[in-house]
């Protein structure tokens, strides 16, 4: 991993870890299963997690919450909305619980809650500059949809981005490969869970020196 890491000015945004998109009983389970299961994506979720919070790298959640009344009043114009709303996805209390396996930490910020991909309505930014955060390390689901607005948003706001690219997936390879080849030129760098985690190690023993 090239890019210069601190754990003061990094910070780690996990991207959607949600009942409806990650687990079985999930309202769009069946889009995202089998990148869900192959990459393993809870389990490099939680281990990022898990070292982020031991190394005391700032830990922040991105999440979507749409309620009962929202959908009621909603006009869908466009195939994804026309999914959530069809299928009533992100509901606070049910869909839209963060799952078991990526309980946020008593650390963990949560940004205020999206009504869709982009990050701009919640209070993302504001809170990151407000912690003095310059380089933001982005994984989650889905990577062509929130993943995406998320880092270019991120980029666009003056951040360094890196995104975690076997922690993230969505609904094909196809479209995996393509946003990929995206984030290669948008982000800062592009790296593996192993990558980031080792340097994470690395800025440990650099602080034990």
């Amino acid at each position: 991993m090239n890019t210069q890491l601190k754990s003061e000015t990094t910070g780690l945004v996990l991207v959607d870890p949600q009942v409806d998109l990650l687990t079985p009983n999930g309202g769009a389970w069946d889009l995202f299963r089998e990148q869900v299961v192959s990459r393993q994506i809870i389990d490099r979720l939680a281990s990022l997690r898990d070292a982020a919070d031991r190394e005391g790298i700032a830990m922040f959640y991105s999440r979507i919450e749409i309620t009962d009344e929202m959908y009621d009043g909603m006009t869908a114009r466009t195939p994804l909305q026309r999914l959530f709303h069809d299928r009533r996805l992100l509901v606070p209390g049910r869909g839209a619980e963060i799952i078991p396996e990526l309980e946020p930490t008593p650390q963990t910020v949560l940004f205020k809650s999206r009504q869709g991909p982009s990050p701009s309505p919640s209070d993302m930014f504001p809170r990151l500059r407000k912690q003095g955060i310059e380089t933001v390390v982005i994984a989650g689901v889905v990577a062509n949809l929130c993943v995406d607005s998320h880092v270019r948003e991120a980029v666009d706001n003056g951040f360094n981005v890196v995104v975690v690219k076997d922690a993230i997936a969505t609904t094909s390879e196809e479209a995996y490969e393509a946003t990929l080849n995206n984030f290669a030129l948008l982000a800062t760098e592009v790296v593996t869970t192993k990558e980031f985690l080792d340097a994470l190690q690395s800025l440990e023993a650099v602080s034990h020196v």
